[in-house]
């Protein structure tokens, strides 16, 4: 028996496309094919889309870059859905689900002229553009919190909290406790700036930690991700402050460096507020400024609402602020340990099992079996 098709379509990000490749394998095992829809982008994450099925569509956005981008981006967005009414014809969906990010407007709107049924999955604590869009042309929601703002009313009745799928690499470390450092011992910083990389870090760490006094550094073990035109600069800055620092432009083992850490000085996507939440780390946020609607900064407010995390906003961070923080952190590691224990709270596990039985539903099948009646 042919086995029910389901196309997901995201942005080529990480935190568009992590969830889409953990839905994507989880319904895999309940008897679905899978097809993920996203753009050139996401090739950067070859090495974790193994088994997954990824196809590369045109798309483009009215909201960004320069005015020549906007220009043609109509354009794009006409040939992505042409594309994406191409795979579908070929090869009907039972159910398309959209993960946000530009290029994943075309394939559900190409879902909605050819009469599929569309579900959109909101990581962020803000229902980003795209997915607003397509709220109105009559998808259904599953959303990570419950209090995710822009929201249209006539869905919030039947919008459906899931949580934030997080990969298998993460989950493995959902029952780790926090270990809190010792007062003279090894501090172990994780600095990084979410899949794109954040350039402040690379200038502001370096002039913060030469502040700090020379035991503190001394202690110091740092691992940071930056992006490779900066590696180079950035670590003769560490180097002339005789600090122990690891630099990479890509970390593959990132789950098991948040566990590790002690502190975590990061963006607040998505994806890795959901990560930290279930590893259980305590984390300073600096939120990306221009962000769109200012969803990073909503991010973070799930996590420093609830003690969680600290958030600074980038044009607040002086070197001279950090490195207080950071002292301070370093003398009260029980500061630390309060924080991780109520991360910890904000995680939801089983995120990835909510989507899927969200899906299910919705198309209308299980273990990829039709089942009586029509939930849409």
């Amino acid at each position: 028996m042919t086995k029910p098709t389901i196309y997901l379509a995201a942005g080529g990000t990480g935190g568009h496309l992590f969830p889409a490749i953990s839905l994507a394998r989880a319904l895999q095992k309940k008897n679905f094919k899978t097809i993920i829809l996203t753009d050139a982008r996401a090739m950067q994450y070859a090495s974790q889309t193994e088994g997954v099925d990824l196809q590369l569509l045109t798309s483009g956005s009215i909201y960004s870059g320069g005015k020549v981008k906007k220009l043609l981006a109509p354009l794009k967005i006409l040939l992505g859905v042409l594309q994406a009414m191409i795979i579908m014809i070929s090869n009907r969906p039972v159910a398309v689900i959209g993960f946000g990010g530009y290029p994943s407007f075309p394939p559900l709107l190409a879902a909605r002229l050819l009469f599929c049924k569309i579900a959109i999955h909101e990581q962020n604590a803000v229902l980003g553009r795209a997915n607003r869009m397509l709220s109105l042309l009559g998808a259904r929601i599953a959303a990570s919190y419950a209090g995710t703002r822009h929201v249209p009313s006539s869905s919030r009745g039947s919008m459906v909290v899931t949580g934030n799928p997080v990969r298998p690499e993460v989950l493995r470390y959902k029952d780790s406790a926090y270990s809190r450092p010792n007062e003279n011992g090894a501090f172990n910083l994780l600095v990084f700036g979410g899949s794109q990389g954040a350039s402040v870090f690379s200038t502001l760490l370096p002039d913060a930690l030469s502040l700090l006094p020379r035991e503190k550094l001394n202690r110091m073990r740092l691992v940071q991700q930056c992006r490779k035109d900066e590696l180079a600069s950035t670590l003769q800055a560490y180097g002339a402050l005789g600090i122990d620092a690891e630099l990479r432009d890509f970390f593959d083992d990132m789950p098991r460096r948040i566990m590790k850490s002690h502190l975590v000085i990061s963006r607040s996507g998505a994806t890795t507020i959901s990560e930290m939440a279930v590893i259980g780390s305590p984390s300073l946020l600096v939120p990306l400024p221009q962000s769109i609607d200012q969803d990073q900064k909503t991010n973070a407010l799930q996590l420093s609402n609830h003690e969680a995390a600290w958030v600074v906003d980038q044009k607040n961070l002086t070197p001279i602020k950090l490195a207080e923080m950071i002292g301070e952190f370093m003398e009260n590691p029980l500061k630390l340990e309060t924080a991780a224990r109520a991360a910890k709270t904000r995680a939801i596990p089983q995120a990835t099992e909510n989507l899927v039985a969200f899906v299910e539903t919705y198309a209308g099948y299980t273990n990829g079996i039709k089942i009586s009646g029509d939930a849409a």
